[in-house]
């Protein structure tokens, strides 16, 4: 019988791999999420914080001297004996010791765009209206049921969530919730917070003083009859004159049906394009976009502090290889950063050079995971170089990630983008009869009749994704 106890402690050693998620990869993963202006912000704050960080002034000689490592008489000076220094930078980060220079091996174009005159952002609706509840004084009640109201506001202005539900969902009474819109539907712009056309008309009206006009019941009790232009309906049940239901729905037609429109949108952003494809000949060039980019490399003097710190203290020395190896990861991190957006943008020219040449009807689908595979990387690589970053191109600034769709095959084997097909949509529904829109089904036999295979249900899901509305809402109407 065996005298081994299996619960006795013992020691085992086992091999296995993990991803250690140390401070480096995390700065690698920051930098690649930032943007051009994010990542200026960035290097400049760590400018000021680094003391071995410095900023090559502009029309510097020799931008790469601190591989030469000169001292004062101009003579090449050999590293001193580095008693208390066990890691030898310079063979680890020598190629970081002086600032990048792998991008700069083409000629740039004397006609690369200015990128002074950025474009510009007006807050979305949703910013404006919780700017608007921070400095309202609100019953402390009403306070979560106003702030949820709120962030279910669509950008049209409409309130999209049932009073029933939003109560249900903050354990309140629908009473509570009731007077918390009652709050939210005085906030600016008018009719802000209505649940459908009529409220949101009505709202405007009654902002303007006009709560008991004509105008007023011809919303209240007559929308149906406007919406199909039965005026002298109207002016019969009324008793009124047709001059006068003129005259009211002059006042009608001055109201906006999407209060919330005139905020965000399809206003232009405040961007600074992170990177240019440039068609020089035949051929496009990717160039990364370091306007306004500071340039840094090690700070000599503190460096040559390093290799001389056999006179210092020993918490200088610390002091000073910390600040040393922090510099010297984040330019590493800087130039990886660089590298994986120039590589990722250049599989972009090449997919998508019908794109660059003819517009978006010649945009080709492309996948996150088939870059990632070409270029050996992870998805979320790709995911992160492409998110909230801009490409001048000749067809405008475009957002990276607008350059990745999926695809449909047609009829010919050929796989189109989703672009393409809504653009196609869009085309069938400018040319159609007003009086008479295409049903969704109908628009999938258009298509058919073109090559494009899809269903009634995609139909309807492109034409949501453009913002264009039913057959029954495209009907000419008042408004």
């Amino acid at each position: 019988m065996s005298s081994r106890n299996p619960l006795r402690p013992s020691l085992i050693v086992t091999v296995s791999q993990r991803l250690a998620m140390t401070p480096s990869l995390l700065q690698k993963i920051e930098l690649l999420t930032l943007n051009q202006l994010e990542l200026c912000e960035l290097m400049t704050q760590e400018l000021t914080k680094n003391p071995f960080l410095e900023e090559i002034p502009e029309g510097a000689d020799s931008p790469d001297g601190m591989r030469e490592n000169t001292g004062e008489s101009g003579q090449k000076e050999e590293p001193a004996a580095k008693e208390n220094d066990d890691f030898d930078y310079e063979y680890f980060f020598g190629e970081y010791l002086s600032p990048p220079q792998w991008d700069r091996e083409y000629e740039i174009p004397e006609d690369k765009p200015s990128f002074e005159a950025f474009l510009t952002k007006t807050s979305t609706l949703a910013d404006y209206l919780s700017w608007q509840v921070q400095l309202t004084e609100i019953p402390e009640h009403l306070r979560e049921a106003v702030e949820f109201l709120v962030g279910n506001i669509n950008a049209d202005g409409y309130l999209t969530v049932p009073l029933q539900e939003a109560g249900h969902t903050l354990q309140v009474p629908e009473a509570t919730m009731e007077e918390a819109l009652s709050l939210v539907q005085t906030l600016d712009p008018p009719g802000v917070g209505a649940r459908d056309l009529q409220e949101c008309l009505l709202l405007q009206l009654r902002l303007a003083g006009l709560e008991n006009s004509l105008a007023a019941q011809l919303v209240r009790d007559h929308l149906p009859e406007l919406e199909k232009k039965k005026y002298k309906d109207i002016a019969r049940r009324l008793r009124c004159s047709l001059e006068e239901v003129g005259e009211a729905l002059a006042v009608i037609r001055r109201l906006s049906p999407k209060p919330g429109s005139k905020y965000g949108g399809d206003d232009p952003q405040y961007i600074r394009p992170d990177v240019l494809f440039q068609k020089v000949g035949d051929e496009y060039l990717v160039i990364l976009n370091d306007d306004g980019m500071p340039h840094l490399r090690v700070n000599r003097a503190y460096r040559r502090m390093l290799l001389k710190g056999n006179n210092l203290p020993k918490e200088a020395v610390s002091y000073v290889r910390e600040r040393f190896r922090s510099a010297l990861e984040l330019l590493r991190s800087i130039d990886q950063r660089q590298q994986t957006i120039y590589r990722v943008c250049r599989v972009i020219v090449e997919r998508q050079r019908e794109f660059l040449d003819q517009g978006w009807m010649y945009l080709r689908p492309l996948l996150i995971k088939d870059v990632a595979h070409e270029l050996e990387v992870h998805p979320s690589t790709i995911s992160r170089v492409v998110s909230n970053k801009y490409a001048h191109t000749p067809q405008g600034v475009i957002e990276l990630r607008r350059f990745f769709t999926l695809g449909v095959e047609n009829a010919d084997g050929e796989t189109v983008s989703s672009v393409y097909i809504k653009e196609k949509i869009k085309q069938i529904v400018d040319l159609e009869d007003r009086k008479h829109p295409l049903s969704d089904q109908k628009i999938a036999a258009l298509l058919s009749q073109q090559g494009i295979q899809i269903t009634r249900r995609t139909v309807a899901k492109y034409r949501d994704q453009i913002g264009i509305a039913g057959s029954r809402e495209r009907k000419a109407s008042l408004f």
